[in-house]
């Protein structure tokens, strides 16, 4: 799996070695050199030490975070065992409302069985299910408030007076 790199630690009008990028991203000098030599980051590489632009470095950083990032459909879920979005199995979903204005969609993944969760808007519910049979779920009863407090809570504060203290 790919590894997201620090692109803030990177000065754009800055010119580093390999050394020093390798330094400020936090990876070995010869992953830095693998990436130059394969053409994905340009470099000055007539004399050693091989010198890289700052403003390269970002944007190659920028490309390989655009790269990982997938922009879902409403009705897709992200499949973890997959690395893809998935629609889940039989179109089905289970929706759990968190809090009163998200909730979390809850499906199978059609290739490997595992299961899929999506943070989802209660807006975008009718939305998604124009296109899935979501069954909305009740929330965990902890989140529910009690209607009547606890017998062991008390509202008002007793005064209370240490065991050894002498009364007069």
């Amino acid at each position: 799996m790919a590894k997201r790199f620090p692109a803030n630690r990177i000065k754009t009008h800055r010119i580093y070695t390999v050394w020093e990028v390798s330094d400020a991203l936090g990876c070995h000098k010869q992953t830095v050199g693998r990436w130059i030599r394969s053409g994905a980051l340009a470099a000055d590489m007539r004399k050693r030490p091989w010198l890289i632009d700052g403003r390269d470095l970002k944007a190659f950083l920028g490309q390989r975070v655009a790269r990982l990032r997938c922009k879902l459909a409403l009705h897709h879920c992200y499949c973890l065992g997959c690395k893809a979005p998935q629609e889940p199995d039989g179109r089905m979903a289970d929706y759990v409302q968190q809090t009163t204005e998200t909730g979390q969609l809850t499906g199978i993944c059609p290739a490997c069985g595992a299961l899929m969760n999506k943070m989802v808007r209660r807006a975008d519910l009718e939305a998604i299910r124009a296109k899935l049979e979501v069954t909305i779920q009740q929330a965990s009863p902890r989140l529910v408030s009690l209607e009547d407090p606890r017998s062991n809570v008390t509202s008002t504060r007793e005064r209370r007076t240490h065991g050894k203290t002498q009364q007069r």
